[in-house]
């Protein structure tokens, strides 16, 4: 049964518990009939001299708009007498608000309120621009932002101008040139040209979230986002997010190394000068934190993905597959991963994140360290 339907049984034994308390059982039944015929007897007058009343009502439009007034304020007068006395005892209060509660969940509350809003939207038709208020001070904000391979699903919220209307929203991309695909800058260009390179997305009343498909992998992409009506626009808040890349070799990339993964650890390949030696470098891990330093220059530094045994890191000086030389270093990783989702997104936060939906669950170690070593 629903929570009203409990509700109901609850006060109809409470009030027969109340009713047997100052009446005895035995007396019960006699009570209940002739209850019910005085009951019978007085509705039963009450409706004939109404409906002789009524007949001659429907007769007459005026009074029976009358009537219908009439009735109407004396039902709120009724209503509004019991609530109000009700507000004075603290178990009046008790009442009605366990009463708003149940009634929440029913029709009748949930149709009140469709009329409610109807009303609203057809007193903003007919009122014009009067409840519309300029948004120059409700400035969106994202909130939630899911990143793929080449897909990035924003979501932002701001605060509604008025209570009484509904503000539109628009989500502007930035189209990137060649030079900036390939990671160049672009060159200086004029405030229009800026303006004309950004691209709308969406755009649209109520319109607060955006999946952008068919984006560049592995990039950092540029929204804005602003609230604006018929009156004006507020300022466009602009945010930088990146797709994920495609995993190689269970892994990825980051600035000036790449890196793959097994089950049970993760292997990084720096790159390195060709006449670096063993005493050029300080490898450390500490408190999740990787720190390579190749004669005073970092060359990966920042927090980890996740907690590595720092007892059991190892490194080695050899050449990668184009002859350059490389540093490799294996870490591995405090707690085995056998779901793709648990998997390594990347090395050091902050750095580009691979899409782990294209990895294995298990993920088989492909090779081991180079044997030509340099410590």
């Amino acid at each position: 049964a629903s929570r009203p339907q409990l509700a109901s049984k609850f006060h109809l034994k409470f009030f027969l518990h109340q009713l047997t308390s100052f009446y005895p059982l035995e007396s019960m039944d006699s009570l209940l009939i002739n209850g019910a015929k005085s009951l019978s007897q007085a509705v039963g007058s009450l409706f004939a001299s109404a409906g002789s009343k009524l007949e001659d009502v429907g007769k007459d439009p005026k009074k029976m708009a009358q009537f219908l007034t009439l009735f109407l304020i004396a039902h709120f007068t009724l209503v509004t007498v019991v609530v109000g006395g009700m507000f004075f005892s603290e178990w009046g209060r008790k009442k009605l608000k366990k009463y708003w509660r149940l009634s929440k969940q029913g029709p009748f509350f949930r149709c009140i309120v469709w009329f409610f809003n109807l009303f609203v939207r057809l007193y903003v038709r007919l009122s014009g621009e009067r409840l519309v208020v300029d948004p120059c001070n409700c400035k969106p904000r994202f909130t939630t932002i899911q990143t793929q391979v080449n897909r990035i699903v924003l979501h932002w919220t701001a605060e509604r101008s008025s209570k009484l209307t509904n503000d539109s929203y628009e989500l502007q991309i930035w189209k990137k040139t060649k030079g900036e695909s390939k990671g160049r800058p672009a060159p200086g260009s004029t405030t229009d040209a800026k303006e004309a390179r950004w691209e709308t997305c969406a755009k649209g009343e109520g319109v607060v979230t955006c999946d952008c498909t068919d984006l560049e992998e592995g990039a950092q992409h540029k929204f804005r986002v602003r609230t604006f009506n018929s009156k004006g626009q507020s300022e466009w808040t602009e945010g930088t997010f990146g797709t994920r890349l495609r995993p190689e070799a269970n892994g990825g990339w980051g600035p000036g190394y790449t890196w793959s993964q097994s089950t049970k650890e993760v292997q990084v390949v720096i790159i390195v000068k060709a006449d670096s030696k063993g005493k050029d470098f300080q490898v450390t891990c500490k408190g999740g934190r990787l720190s390579v330093v190749e004669a005073g220059v970092p060359l990966v530094d920042g927090e980890l993905w996740r907690s590595v045994k720092g007892s059991e890191l190892s490194w080695s000086l050899g050449h990668g597959d184009d002859g350059g030389k490389r540093m490799f270093l294996s870490l591995e990783k405090m707690e085995k991963t056998n779901r793709r989702a648990n998997h390594w997104q990347c090395v050091v936060k902050g750095h580009p994140l691979v899409d782990t939906r294209f990895l294995p669950d298990c993920i088989i170690p492909s090779g081991k360290m180079p044997d030509e070593t340099e410590i």
